[in-house]
């Protein structure tokens, strides 16, 4: 999903640097930030309990990342970890919420964004559990 920087930047949103390997967030954290990435590279991942990786995305240049569990009282179900340089764009949680309050149209981009990822996520699940 790609929120114009303008918007982002008016609301308050925060550039933030990181470096290989450094994450965003980690799973067990709290969602308290919207994120987008303006530059690099990041992946999605978990690690099993014998410490073996599961990349579940790779995101780049205008893509967010963790938004849909802003919306829900729950945990990040993973780690949005950096592969290259990247420059992010962080937004807190009731700035963005706010933001979609006070925009129907950037509400109904994002729910538009967030149906197409868990329709995604469901098609990549069924060819996953037939094979």
């Amino acid at each position: 999903m790609v929120i114009n920087e303008s918007i982002l930047r008016s609301a308050g949103a925060e550039t933030r640097d990181y470096r290989p390997t450094e994450n965003l967030f980690c799973e067990g954290d709290i969602p308290s930030y919207y994120y987008q990435i303006i530059k690099g590279e990041v992946k999605l991942n978990n690690y099993n309990e014998e410490g073996k990786e599961f990349i579940q995305n790779f995101l780049s240049e205008g893509q967010s990342c963790g938004e849909s569990v802003l919306f829900i009282d729950k945990p990040y179900p993973m780690n949005a970890e950096a592969i290259t340089d990247c420059s992010v764009l962080r937004l807190h949680k009731s700035v963005f919420l706010q933001l979609l309050k006070n925009s129907p149209e950037l509400y109904m981009e994002v729910n538009s964004f967030l149906s197409e990822r868990l329709y995604y996520k469901f098609v990549m699940m069924m060819n996953n559990s037939s094979q």
